[in-house]
């Protein structure tokens, strides 16, 4: 009887921590999302000839990682991605974002 509820309550548990593991998930993907847009928004507002920006830039303006950029990215209706061609060898050498209404 004892062993029956605690696995029940293990059981019960288990969704709640995954429940709010999610949500913070869910939440931090959200802020990092927002937090890009904003940086990029204010940039082109401005400086509408330089609102442009690579990766690069965005890691160490805003903090966040290369894979967090492009998460942030696909996930915005706002943050259009283009490509950068290198002249010399005419291949993709970088990926450059932009803020769109």
């Amino acid at each position: 009887m004892v062993l029956e509820t605690a696995a029940n309550i293990a059981q019960i548990m288990t969704a709640i921590v995954a429940v709010v593991a999610s949500a913070y998930y869910w939440r931090d993907q959200r802020r990092k999302r927002i937090k890009m847009e904003e940086y990029l928004k204010a940039e082109k507002k401005d400086n509408p000839n330089r609102h442009i920006h690579t990766t690069l830039h965005l890691m160490a303006n805003i903090g966040l990682t290369e894979d967090e950029i492009l998460r942030a990215s696909f996930r915005s209706r706002h943050i259009k991605r283009l490509v950068h061609v290198n002249r010399d060898t005419s291949l993709a050498d970088d990926l450059l974002f932009e803020y769109q209404d």
